[in-house]
């Protein structure tokens, strides 16, 4: 028995000495500067890392007294160090010193689901001459000098060369890994325009044998749909990343001797960090055109291969009372542009505006029917349909109707006069010879209506109004003309003043052509008015001319200004969703528009109360 204890002992040592470190690890807190030194008016970059997670919300650092610190957004990373990939994420602040001195950040304390984090601190020294740059080398100078492309590289793979508009195209981007040390690995991006991209999810690690060489897999996918017909370029995908290179030692072939005579104990002394940026070979792909033969009516963009499940409770119920309709989208295919399904006629039932859930593979729409009358015997049918690529043919499915039995409200009992019925009297009291008949309305006042007119006696007009107005007034106008002038004069020599003063008027007026245009029931002209109100307004705050602004330009000037990533991926949606219905055929209802047209409400008024 002691023997067996005794072993259980070293498993629970050996255990916790692998898990322990693990687990600390995972609670790791630390804070570094892009540079430590800058002059007044440049900024420096501060970072807040978190090791072992990628949801950590960003902390909130207060007021620092002589610094102007504002948060610029998060940025999610990897890190494949021996064959081992962990996860991180970073908040990064842009700091600003306010006066000359040498200023202390951190240690900062965050606690987050009952976890205390606690950082290092550094610190940033603000001098009045100018700092210059210390001179960097490029990381793909760095990669060819090293000769690393056999060592790490990246590649870019479609699953489908050809494809039609709406159509999903899953893109797989790998990073092969061959006993590096890599971090920071940043989400791929590639350059995507024609279409729209889904963002990447989770990446998947694996081993694989490239060549009798055994690499680190990192694999990130995603989809994308072509918005408009023609033959596109996607890519190249890049990434980037930091590799741990040694100092001036000869750089070996692929072998298992890369780093020859570097003792691994000497490695925070014998290696540095180098920036790279990775790049695949670009894919061709050919968008083709959705058929237009045999295209049903009521065909409103939807490509892939669905199922339509269409339900309604309850089946029994009285006038007035809400029956439930689900109607449920499942297969595989792109939801992005799947709309509700039409009902065959909905007369004879108030109707409401359904509400939407979309999950993975599914789509749900939820539509709430009353009945106005007990002549209503059947929830109407409902029809869907889309074009299977597979197939290369239109469906439609029809579902329904479904029978329902609809009574009348039951009859409310009649009101009823508590008191004598008219044309009877009430008992008669006890005669009285002596009580006299009351003279009715003797003793009533009739209130006077109006008390006619009120002066004083001695009038004086200095004290009218129209005396004191006849002051005021030439004071007001020069006001009025004063403000003017410097208005014009500021509009003159303040571009940025005026570039906000034009984006709101560009604005109001873009949202009067959009309630209008929502009326007509016409996306086409309604997503041109959003992507004219979107060019103005951008245009205006950015100070690029409107003409040029792209979602491109946008998403890039918009994330040089530090703002809101949020923010910055619903403007490029919203720019998406104008190509989709200006070049795509695709329908959009009603619900849609609004929906757009609320996002970009929300946009506006979020750079109304920012200051680009």
């Amino acid at each position: 028995m002691s023997r067996f204890i005794k072993i259980l002992a070293v498993i629970f040592l050996v255990v916790g000495a692998i898990t322990f470190p693990a687990l600390a690890a995972e609670k790791k807190f630390e804070v570094n500067l892009d540079k430590t030194r800058v002059s007044i008016g440049d900024r420096a970059q501060l970072g807040l890392s978190f090791q072992g997670t990628q949801s950590m919300p960003a902390p909130d650092l207060g007021n620092i007294d002589g610094l102007d610190v504002k948060y610029v957004g998060p940025s999610t990373m990897m890190t494949v160090i021996n064959g081992q990939v962990s996860s991180s994420v970073t908040h990064m602040y842009s700091v600003q010193p306010l006066k000359i001195g040498k200023f202390q950040l951190g240690p900062f304390t965050f606690k987050y689901k009952g976890d205390d984090y606690t950082s290092n601190m550094v610190f940033l020294e603000s001098v009045e001459e100018k700092v210059m740059a210390a001179p960097q080398m490029a990381g793909a100078n760095i990669l060819q000098e090293m000769k690393l492309s056999d060592r790490i590289y990246l590649t870019l793979f479609v699953e489908k060369p050809a494809a039609y508009v709406n159509e999903l195209i899953p893109v797989t981007v790998k990073l092969y890994v061959n006993r590096l040390n890599v971090s920071d690995i940043q989400l791929p991006s590639f350059d995507q325009e024609g279409f729209s991209k889904v963002e990447f999810k989770e990446p998947k690690q694996y081993r694989e044998r490239v060549g009798g060489y055994l690499f680190d897999v990192l694999e990130f996918k995603t989809s994308i749909f072509g918005t408009r017909a023609g033959d596109y370029h996607l890519g190249p995908a890049k990434i980037k990343c930091t590799v741990m290179m040694p100092k001036g030692m000869p750089r070996g072939p692929m072998d298992d001797d890369f780093f020859p005579g570097v003792p691994y104990d000497d490695f925070f002394t014998r290696y540095e960090r180098y920036p790279l940026e990775l790049k695949s070979t670009p894919v061709q792909i050919a968008v083709l055109p959705v058929p237009t033969a045999g295209r049903p009516a009521d065909f409103t963009g939807a490509v892939g291969d669905y199922q339509f499940v269409f339900n309604g409770s309850p089946t029994r119920l009285k006038v007035g009372d809400p029956v439930t309709v689900r109607m449920d989208i499942n297969g595989n295919g792109n939801f992005n542009t799947v709309l509700m399904p039409k009902f065959e006629n909905t007369s004879g039932f108030k109707t409401y505006e359904a509400q939407v859930k979309t999950e993975e593979n599914r789509k749900s729409f939820t539509q709430v029917l009353i009945p106005e009358s007990d002549s209503v015997t059947k929830i109407p049918q409902a029809s869907f349909s889309f074009f299977d690529p597979n197939a290369r043919q239109f469906k439609t499915i029809t579902q329904g109707p479904i029978p329902i039995q609809v009574e009348k409200q039951k009859d409310e009992a009649p009101s009823q006069v508590i008191g004598p019925m008219p044309g009877t009297r009430e008992p008669a009291a006890p005669e009285n010879k002596d009580r006299k008949e009351p003279d009715l309305g003797r003793d009533i006042i009739y209130i006077k209506e109006s008390p006619g007119i009120w002066f004083k006696r001695g009038k004086a007009y200095y004290n009218t109004g129209a005396f004191l107005m006849a002051l005021i007034i030439p004071l007001l106008l020069f006001i009025a003309f004063w403000i003017y002038q410097r208005r014009q004069l500021r509009l003159k020599s303040d571009t940025a003043y005026a570039g906000r003063i034009f984006a709101v008027r560009s604005a109001r007026n873009g949202i009067r052509q959009l309630n209008i245009r929502l009326k007509s029931a016409d996306p086409k002209s309604f997503y041109e008015a959003v992507f004219e109100t979107l060019q103005n307004y951008l245009g205006h705050r950015l100070h690029i001319p409107p003409a040029g602004m792209t979602s491109a330009a946008a998403v890039q000037g918009l994330a040089e200004r530090g703002v809101d990533k949020a923010v910055i991926s619903k403007v490029e949606k919203l720019f998406t969703a104008c190509d989709l219905a200006r070049f795509a055929y695709q329908q959009i209802d009603n619900y849609k528009m609004i929906d757009d047209k609320k996002e970009l409400e929300e946009v506006l008024r979020y750079f109304e109360r920012k200051k680009l």
